[in-house]
């Protein structure tokens, strides 16, 4: 026997790969006066001779070739990784096998998406939240298309063209800034891009309204999971405190009815006595003014909330339309009426620099509307009623409109009446006592 295993140290093993060579020598072992078989891998790594011993001449060759290969690609640092750093390579890799991706393109990702994570969060919960977020039953949809869907569903139910109106604007601005797949969009995206917009807090509110309402039809139209409106309720909203709401003293207010041109005056009455918007003053004509029944409705289809109200005619109001009022036609008169301010404001300042007063007069911005919430609710002390009148929520009266004005203040209001200057001259004396 030992004539045979010293036979076999003379005849090694070569295994060649390119212009590498290495051997495995043929030996025996002896432990406790037993010999086994012994397998010595010989290979050089630079200018150093390695040895590596095996039992088995299979695992001998597994190895012989592996270490040619790398010599031969010149990847000499993987042969000095130890027994159990090269156990762990080729587990990562039969891993990485069925997905067909490196182990050093896998190992890139991995690091490049930890480092995105925030803090103390793992990659499997951030995957987790997405296939939540993006289940497979759902269909994809860009923003846009889902805002483009919305709105082609919302007009084929006949909704107000203003409400629609609204909606394109704000939902528009949101699909520009968010050119992707809606199931993409965070709270967090959502909340850097209300807090970079210049904007009051209150149109903060109308945009995250109106995103709140695209997410519920993306809902239900299985494009996004049924909690994503949580992204909605995680965003922290703009606050729009009172300092906003700007309203007109009695004084003011029978001073620009009373300075403006003739065709100005039923508009104006109208935004202070009766609370209109703007748009809907635009829209109002004179059918929809009932003075024998004392009410002016706003038809559905011309109201912001696209809901149909009745404004209550006061009987100043009525005094002040009374000379105006006829069977039909635009209640403005004007194909840009808005442009009508900056002329009345220019006229009002002047009078008063005829008449002594240097005071400067300012136009407040929605300050009919404004004064006329905040005058009835102080008068019938009844928000849901104000808001009925109105077309706002009680919620929204009570908390803008609620002791901006006194009772006493808001009788003065309603009782400005079409007496030329001498109110004018009488409420400014009251107003300054």
């Amino acid at each position: 026997m030992k004539a045979n295993l010293t036979s076999i140290r003379h005849k090694p093993v070569e295994i060649k790969r390119g212009n590498v060579t290495v051997k495995i020598y043929s030996g025996a072992n002896r432990v406790a006066d037993k010999v086994y078989p012994q397998f010595t891998l010989v290979y050089y790594d630079g200018s150093q001779r390695k040895k590596v011993r095996f039992a088995d001449m299979g695992e001998a060759k597994r190895e012989a070739e592996l270490v040619a290969t790398k010599l031969a690609n010149g990847e000499n640092e993987v042969l000095r990784l130890t027994s159990t750093d090269r156990a762990v390579y080729v587990q990562a890799v039969a891993h990485l096998r069925p997905l067909d991706v490196p182990l050093n393109v896998a190992v890139l990702e991995y690091v490049s998406a930890v480092k995105s994570l925030p803090e103390g969060a793992t990659l499997k919960e951030a995957v987790d939240f997405f296939k939540k977020r993006n289940p497979a039953s759902l269909e994809k949809r860009t923003v846009r298309e889902v805002v483009d869907e919305m709105l082609a569903t919302k007009r084929a139910a006949k909704l107000s063209e203003v409400h629609l109106r609204d909606l394109d604007s704000r939902l528009g601005r949101f699909a520009d800034a968010f050119a992707m797949n809606i199931g993409g969009v965070s709270s967090s995206m959502l909340q850097a891009w209300l807090d970079a917009m210049k904007a009051s807090g209150r149109t903060k509110q109308n945009y995250v309204r109106a995103i709140g309402s695209l997410f519920r039809f993306g809902s239900a139209r299985r494009y996004l999971p049924k909690d994503s409106i949580e992204e909605i309720e995680a965003v922290q909203q703009a606050k729009a405190d009172n300092s906003e709401i700007e309203i007109f003293t009695p004084a003011e207010f029978a001073e620009i009815l009373n300075t403006s041109r003739a065709e100005m005056v039923p508009w104006l009455a109208i935004g202070g006595l009766a609370g209109l918007r703007s748009a809907e003053l635009g829209r109002l004509d004179w059918s929809e003014v009932n003075l024998a029944e004392r009410y002016i409705e706003i038809k559905a289809s011309k109201a912001k909330t696209a809901a149909r109200r009745l404004a209550p005619i006061t009987d100043s109001l009525a005094a002040w339309l009374a000379p105006y009022t006829k069977p039909a036609g635009k209640v403005t008169g004007f194909e840009s009426w808005w442009n009508q301010i900056p002329k009345l404001v220019e006229e009002m300042n002047r009078v008063r620099h005829e008449r002594g007063n240097m005071a400067k007069f300012v136009w407040k911005h929605n300050g009919l509307r404004h004064s006329f919430c905040s005058y009835r609710l102080a008068s019938i002390k009844n928000a849901a009623q104000v808001a009925l009148e109105a077309g706002n929520s009680p919620q929204m009266i009570f908390k803008h409109y609620r002791q901006l004005v006194t009772e006493s203040e808001a009788g003065k209001w309603f009782s400005v009446q079409p007496q030329a200057a001498q109110n004018v001259v009488r409420l400014n004396k009251e107003a300054a006592a």
